[in-house]
């Protein structure tokens, strides 16, 4: 799992506390971090809806996190504002998604 160790530690979640929300055991978590086992293809779905994101950027497939398609270049200031988007966690993302909507609504 390219990506499961940065997500969770993102979250600021231990191996343990990852495990109880999937209903699995934390050595499971450790041996997917370490690439010497894999998860069932039940367990990358219920690690996407944790993390909000998709299986395909769990298994490194994706750049993103699923949930822009880009269909031109993007603008420096465009990829600035990802970049500080990739930085922030769960809370924040929808608190700064909230304020942009807010944003919007004001022109």
């Amino acid at each position: 799992m390219l990506r499961l160790k940065q997500l969770r530690l993102e979250n600021n979640m231990s191996q343990r506390a990852l495990a109880a929300k999937i209903k699995s055991s934390q050595k499971a978590i450790d041996l997917w971090e370490k690439g010497i086992t894999e998860p069932k293809a039940s367990v990358i779905v219920a690690l996407a809806n944790v993390f909000e994101c998709t299986a395909d950027y769990l298994l490194g497939r994706e750049d993103d996190l699923g949930n822009v398609n880009v269909m031109r270049d993007l603008s420096e200031s465009e990829k600035e504002a990802l970049a500080v988007f990739g930085k922030l966690d769960k809370a924040q993302r929808r608190e700064l998604l909230s304020y942009a909507g807010y944003l919007t609504e004001k022109k």
